[in-house]
């Protein structure tokens, strides 16, 4: 029986400050043995310090030795760091690779073996540690779902594993951890969870339900992602985080589509954050999808506050000027080489491809990788 599963993180505080009181929620949920994984940028900030010090009298251990896109290899250094340490929770904090790293090295570690067998459909026998998550980016919604993603070094490949013992025990949303971030990666995590809600939007897979559910999302989206942007409004901050955490509780049913699926392999070939990544490839995703979805992104662009779809793309072409994500990206991928070919065969691979509202080929995905390209203002040899 196929039957539709809703899988949601146990418990949930969200407001200015909560993550201040990490501490008493330790004591009051029993942990007495908690281990810290935390994005290294994020450690480096006061939000973080503060953090890390309100920790102190648990005698934790901390893991901050990973990038913007995990690798395996990364997975291994945190699982031997577990094993010795043996907590009884483990605490991730930062963007989806903190809590991505997180989730995959607890399956590892409470269940032995290598990475790579799971990454390739082995499915663990045990129960893994419980796990808190304090996001401190508004896109990846991570910490709301049951799927990992790392690269796996072995194939320079993002592979992806999904476990309902990934959802944490517990979500905080501290908008004040956004305020650690430059505005051009609010920009890119904020594009990363509209994203989210129009794919899941315009998805092959979506139903009454789900549409449902993100027309509320819809709804004031991006005076949110303006103001959080361009005002540093830390109302703002925390609708967008609210939006990134409820539209992941949507998708990991309905898939998304070619916008995410070509993102992985760009992330893992050259190791580009992943809200630029998604932004990448975002427009000419839309463009080649308009033909058999028409409907639906004009209901998107209505919700959005915008006439039609023409008016939404006029608007992202803005926004990514204006936000600094243009320059960010083109300065990024300036002089890269992307292997075009080995990206769409990637592509095809991932789970989003099915869910994809238009029927997709390789040379479909070529085409759209070259547009993109293009419209990036970027050159390539191959």
């Amino acid at each position: 029986m196929e039957y539709w599963k809703i899988a949601t993180p146990s418990l949930l505080l969200f407001g200015k400050g909560k993550s201040e009181i990490l501490p008493d929620v330790l004591i009051d949920l029993g942990f007495k043995k908690p281990f810290l994984v935390i994005d290294p940028e994020v450690k480096k900030t006061s939000k973080g310090s503060l953090l890390i010090n309100s920790l102190e009298k648990f005698k934790i251990d901390i893991f901050d030795k990973f990038s913007t896109n995990p690798t395996t290899k990364h997975v291994y250094t945190l699982v031997e760091k577990l094993n010795q340490f043996n907590p009884d929770v483990i605490i991730g904090v930062g963007g989806g690779s903190a809590i991505d790293v997180s989730k995959v090295a607890n399956l590892v570690h409470k269940n032995g073996g290598l990475i790579e067998e799971y990454l390739g459909g082995k499915k663990p026998e045990s129960h893994l540690l419980p796990m808190i998550f304090l996001p401190t980016t508004a896109g990846t919604g991570s910490e709301a779902s049951p799927f990992a993603v790392i690269k796996d070094d072995s194939v320079s490949s993002k592979r992806g594993i999904e476990n309902l013992e990934f959802l944490p025990k517990l979500v905080i949303l501290d908008p004040e951890f956004l305020e650690t971030l430059d505005n051009v990666l609010v920009a890119a995590t904020g594009i990363d969870a509209l994203t989210h809600i129009i794919e899941s939007y315009i998805s092959k897979k979506a139903n009454d339900l789900t549409r449902s559910s993100a027309r509320g999302l819809l709804d004031d989206i991006i005076l949110n992602l303006e103001s959080a942007v361009f005002n540093k409004n830390s109302d703002a901050y925390l609708k967008m985080m609210n939006a990134a955490f409820a539209s992941r509780l949507l998708y990991p049913r309905t898939g998304l589509t070619i916008a995410h699926a070509l993102s992985h392999p760009l992330g893992a070939f050259t190791d580009i954050h992943h809200g630029l990544a998604v932004a990448f490839f975002l427009k000419d995703s839309i463009i080649f999808n308009r033909t058999s979805c028409e409907k639906e992104l004009n209901d998107v662009s209505k919700l959005l506050g915008f006439s039609d779809t023409d008016s939404f793309l006029k608007w992202l072409d803005g926004f990514f000027i204006k936000s600094g994500i243009t320059k960010e990206i083109h300065n990024y991928l300036l002089g890269k080489n992307l292997p075009i070919e080995n990206m769409a065969i990637d592509a095809m691979k991932s789970s989003n491809i099915p869910s994809n509202p238009r029927e997709v080929t390789i040379n479909d995905l070529k085409n759209v990788i070259r547009y993109s390209i293009k419209y990036w203002k970027l050159k390539n040899k191959k």
